[in-house]
């Protein structure tokens, strides 16, 4: 027979079938599968409650002893009874009650859905304990007991982002942690019974753990109810799971979009939520919308004369040629202000305050030098050969002259004398510009160098400066944070919050 235990259990209870075989001794019996019943579907008719389960390690620890001793100590017998009044606490409690801690009510198809939302609004919690013989004094220190339990879990130190977690989610976990959720779920379950009977007078309210030293097991609730309870964004940035990058890079042409993530992952930074390196093609760029939305902190609490953030801080840092809104220091200065005062205007909309130091850190401007990208990070005998190569496979006839070497360092030169882009001497040499082969073939020229200047400590190519500086940001975006109000952090311009 094909058996919906939940179904049956439901219609069981609405006719008063149900039967508890601890007591009821008409269901005593070894209920074991008679010799000519050959059917896989044959059932004992027992159902068992999923607390039941909380305690099940007990049980078997119980079951060993009592094997090898013909008496039970009389500690045995008081925590079996209180074993049982738990799990029929918890049965009694968890229709109005468990369905708001998993964020779910699943119900067998033909159940009257209405019938029991009512029963659910209108339950007596006192009375729902007396049925089940349980002293509502003892909810608190019970719960506190399955939390204690539960910090076991060799999962407990992900606890700040599992809570997090749907039940569809959590309830994929298996063994241990997923026990351990269940413990936390059960005292959830009794602690909101006693927050409701403390609303009513009947016990005292739960302790409120905003600024406790210590921790409690009620830190460890499900849904914490102290200030200090981590946001998931906080949770993920102690974990290094944060969605949000430590540096948003904005670069402009196609041979730094090419250069720039190579080079970061020489020094093994390949993860997004370390750099965002954004193309912009261009650098007449208004990145205001990238401050605020970006760059700017996510505020949580204050505390003291700080304020906690709820996600890791992101940086801005921006890379161009010397050109446009770049083209000079008092140029570049006013970019970087007007981006700083967005991202201050933005925290004070969520009433806190930012110190300049901490702007200063988040939002960078910088330029190659006096010349664009490729003149500034490549000397006229890294790039002769490029050229020269590139010249071949475009089928450029210049490059047969005898003078073909002579003309490059000219443009070159001219180039440098200018400050133009090197388009310029690309067009001058017939050359059709293409920058990403360009990038392909300086990149082994670019690594090489970078290496050695790396590794002499003698650094002085644009491009390896900006991927070390954005390496020492990483550094120091690792962790949580908070901000310093008009006084920079002792840190520097972040501190790390544990």
């Amino acid at each position: 027979m094909n058996i919906n235990v939940t179904r049956w259990t439901f219609e069981a209870a609405a006719d008063g079938r149900l039967r508890d075989g601890a007591e009821d001794r008409s269901t005593a019996g070894p209920f074991k599968q008679p010799a000519d019943e050959q059917s896989s579907a044959w059932w004992n008719g027992f159902v068992y409650s999923s607390w039941q389960l909380l305690h099940v390690d007990a049980a078997v620890s119980d079951y060993q002893f009592l094997q090898s001793s013909r008496q039970v100590p009389p500690g045995v017998r008081r925590r079996l009874a209180q074993q049982r009044r738990i799990t029929l606490a918890l049965a009694a409690l968890a229709t109005p009650y468990l369905p708001g801690v998993l964020g779910q009510l699943s119900l067998p198809a033909g159940v009257d859905q209405k019938g029991l939302r009512e029963y659910r609004a209108a339950a007596d919690v006192s009375g729902l304990l007396r049925t089940a013989g349980f002293d509502p004094s003892e909810l608190e220190a019970e719960a506190d007991f399955l939390l204690m339990q539960a910090q076991n879990d060799p999962l407990a130190k992900w606890l700040p982002l599992v809570r997090h977690a749907s039940y569809r989610g959590w309830s994929k976990l298996r063994g241990e942690p997923l026990d351990a959720m269940w413990r936390r779920t059960a005292a959830e379950v009794l602690l909101r019974a006693h927050e409701e009977l403390a609303t009513a007078g009947v016990v005292e309210p739960l302790p409120d753990l905003t600024g406790a030293s210590w921790h409690a097991p009620q830190h460890d609730r499900l849904t914490p109810r102290f200030e200090e309870a981590q946001t998931l964004e906080r949770a993920l940035a102690e974990l290094g799971l944060s969605p949000h990058p430590k540096v948003v890079l904005l670069i402009e042409g196609e041979t730094e979009r090419y250069h720039v993530p190579r080079l970061l992952a020489e020094f093994g930074i390949t993860e997004p939520q370390d750099v965002r390196v954004q193309h912009t093609k261009s650098s007449k760029i208004n990145a205001h919308l990238i401050a605020r939305y970006s760059a700017a902190p996510r505020v949580g609490r204050k505390l003291g004369d700080r304020w906690l953030l709820d996600a890791s801080p992101t940086a801005l840092l921006i890379a161009m040629d010397p050109e446009n809104h770049f083209a000079t220091p008092a140029q570049r200065d006013k970019v970087r202000r007007n981006l700083q005062e967005a991202i201050r205007e933005e925290v004070r909309y969520q009433d806190a305050e930012i110190s300049q130091a901490d702007l200063d850190f988040l939002v960078r401007v910088r330029v190659w030098g006096d010349d664009t990208y490729e003149l500034a990070n490549f000397a006229d005998d890294d790039l002769l050969p490029a050229l020269t190569r590139l010249a071949e496979r475009q089928g450029n006839p210049r490059m047969s002259s005898a003078t073909w070497e002579q003309d490059v360092r000219a443009e070159l030169h001219m180039a440098r004398a200018n400050h133009y882009d090197v388009k310029v001497p690309l067009q001058r040499l017939g050359l059709r510009e293409d920058k990403v082969e360009l990038a392909k073939l300086l990149w082994p020229v670019l690594r090489d160098k970078c290496e050695s200047e790396f590794v002499s400590g003698d650094v002085h190519t644009p491009v390896l400066e900006l991927v070390l500086e954005m390496k020492e940001m990483i550094a120091r975006l690792t962790g949580t944070f908070a901000l310093g109000g008009d006084e920079p952090t002792a840190a520097g311009q972040h501190q790390a919050t544990p």
